[in-house]
């Protein structure tokens, strides 16, 4: 029967592990590069350390082995390129002498192929496996019966020397494979594409958004959480989504189109809050106690009282810190009406013909600033309103 030919595969081990779970059995090479940089993403988004023990083969063959400590400073790729390196300068085997043994040779002649062994330095194993001797069958005598003669079959015994130069060709061989292997990584190392986590910390967001499309969302939020209007921006240009338009309305102060684009997106707790804040700056805040009566936020319930005061509907405000008896409120209200008494008293000046016109124009300067000082009253204390 013909012998099926050896598939060529470049794998990785990742055993002894610590701090991380990750699968030990030989996997492909890429796909333990890419799960042991996701474990030390992970490790080092929560400040926490680990350890595995990294073995490569190539032909099944060790190509080297090397114990690592997580997180890596940079990229797993980058010190695979550094185990490379350091191979490349490893030296081939010395030449081993291996005699070749003829049909009269006893078994003991022949010795197993030793395994490599595994270490935390790195290594590899070239040094081709002696070849055994077949060893000799013997059968019991038997009485001598009529048998089928059968063509004996003569092979040409092969030269010491000859045998030695196939020996040195393998070793060029896996030295070669070796080689290849490790380019075939250095070529990986250029083609891996950057971890999500790296690309925020760059601030590359547009980037993190092709690479990784089923994470925008995070970005989105990430960048909404920042108030970063001018990036939040450029990303709602490359992948738009209508949530997106609401937070940026909301950022810029549009509270009109944070109205506007209400009915076009899921109002989470957030965004509804969002909401009651637009209606409240728009006056509208009937509609923001309605969405007020599920949220239940006692900020919201001071933005809207605030809203109130600054209306002059004193009487609404005071109805809602009746439930609050919050005593910022209660001192915006009383602040609130004395303001609003001195703009109706120089209101009276400033249209009173009998008054010299030097004081009407100054009674109008002092409603102008009255109703500025009531318009923005609590400001200072509640950054939403």
């Amino acid at each position: 029967m013909g012998r099926k030919k050896d598939k060529e595969t470049d794998t990785i081990k990742i055993t002894n592990q610590e701090g991380i779970a990750l699968a030990t059995d030989p996997q492909p090479f890429d796909d333990g590069l890419a799960q042991l940089q996701a474990a030390s993403d992970h490790l080092f988004d929560l400040a926490q350390h680990g350890s595995c023990q990294i073995t490569a083969y190539h032909r099944d063959q060790v190509a080297f082995s090397v114990k690592i400590k997580l997180p890596i400073e940079g990229k797993i790729e980058d010190l695979i390129t550094d185990l490379i390196s350091q191979r490349q300068g490893v030296t081939s085997p010395p030449a081993t002498g291996v005699s070749v043994a003829n049909e009269t040779e006893p078994d003991s002649a022949s010795e197993p192929a030793s395994e490599p062994v595994l270490t935390d330095s790195l290594a590899a194993d070239t040094t081709p496996k002696r070849i055994s001797n077949r060893s000799r069958r013997t059968t019991a005598k038997k009485p001598k019966q009529n048998a089928i003669k059968l063509p004996s079959i003569s092979l040409p015994r092969v030269s010491r020397s000859f045998f030695k130069h196939l020996i040195t060709i393998a070793a060029l061989l896996i030295i070669a494979g070796g080689f290849l292997f490790g380019t075939k990584l250095v070529v990986d190392t250029y083609n891996a594409p950057p971890s999500y986590t790296s690309l925020i910390k760059k601030g590359d967001y547009l980037q993190a958004g092709k690479l990784y499309p089923n994470r925008r969302d995070d970005v989105r939020k990430t960048l909404t959480d920042q108030s970063n209007v001018k990036q939040l921006a450029k990303f709602q240009r490359v992948y738009p989504k209508a949530e997106t338009l609401f937070d940026l309305a909301y950022l810029q102060h549009d509270y009109s189109k944070v109205i506007a684009m209400s009915n076009r997106v899921t109002l989470s707790q957030e965004r509804q809050a969002k909401l009651a804040i637009a209606y409240v700056h728009t006056k509208q805040f009937d509609a923001a106690e309605l969405i007020n009566e599920q949220l239940k936020s006692k900020t919201l319930s001071e933005v809207i009282a605030l809203g109130y005061v600054r209306q002059k509907d004193f009487d609404k405000a005071q109805k809602i810190n009746d439930k609050l008896k919050d005593s910022t409120i209660s001192q915006a209200i009383e602040v609130g009406k004395k303001y609003a008494a001195g703009i109706d008293a120089f209101n009276k000046i400033a249209s009173d013909p009998k008054q010299p016109a030097d004081k009407r124009q100054q009674a109008k300067q002092t409603v102008k600033t009255f109703e500025h000082a009531l318009s923005t009253l609590g400001e200072s204390n509640n950054s939403n309103s």
